[in-house]
């Protein structure tokens, strides 16, 4: 009879386990031969994963303590992780996984479901932004410049934050002419942001020629 309990829970207690860990960390793990045995993936709903991944990301971002930010965090990652499993080509399974690791801090399984999100589409403006926000935020800014462009040129020129990002990278980088060619293009989008007007006086008050950049390229 002991046995036949065991035997009857000892499945369910696989899945529960195995649903804590995004792919990467499961195979790591050595989880992974269980994969098969846990779900029928033909019976998952993509659809269905996707819209309750984005809302638990929703919920997380917007908690007001770390403890149910952790909490719906985690609920999106399983939805995420089944999506990825669902649709193994799916961009966006691996990048929202790679956006919750990227605000956990947990910068190597972070950037490896970045980089497999792009092995599956390299030029997609949606990765390629966040993959940006992802090294800006640890102040590797010709990396970060590298993908923000990327995003740029294929699909995101018009996009304000995107276009916000680049100004203040190029201004960091010292490249102050395209800096401010940026901030002018935002101020036109939006003439009543106050900041925006006053870096774009703050650098008609530099000498583009004085600039790091500048003496950079020349040479």
């Amino acid at each position: 009879m002991i046995y036949r309990k065991i035997y009857r829970v000892l499945p369910l207690a696989l899945i529960l386990m195995f649903l804590q860990y995004p792919p990467s960390i499961a195979i790591d793990s050595g989880y992974s031969q269980y994969e098969s045995k846990m779900f029928d993936i033909s019976e998952l709903n993509a659809g269905l994963l996707k819209k309750e991944g984005d809302e638990f990301f929703v919920r997380a971002y917007e908690s007001s303590t770390e403890v149910e930010q952790k909490k719906y965090y985690q609920l999106a990652m399983q939805k995420y992780f089944l999506l990825s499993k669902a649709e193994p080509y799916n961009y966006y399974a691996y990048a929202q996984m790679a956006r919750i690791s990227d605000d956990q801090k947990k910068d190597k399984l972070a950037k490896k479901n970045y980089l497999h999100a792009l092995n599956l589409d390299k030029n997609n403006p949606y990765v390629n932004f966040y993959f940006g926000d992802f090294h800006q935020k640890r102040n590797m800014y010709e990396r970060a410049l590298k993908y923000y462009l990327i995003a740029y040129n294929n699909g995101y020129k018009d996009n304000y934050i995107t276009n916000l990002r680049l100004a203040e990278l190029y201004e960091k980088l010292g490249d102050l002419k395209k800096s401010k060619e940026l901030y002018e293009k935002l101020n036109k989008v939006n003439p009543t942001d106050n900041s925006i007007q006053e870096k774009i006086q703050s650098l008609d008050l530099l000498d583009y020629e004085k600039s790091e950049y500048y003496h950079l390229i020349r040479e």
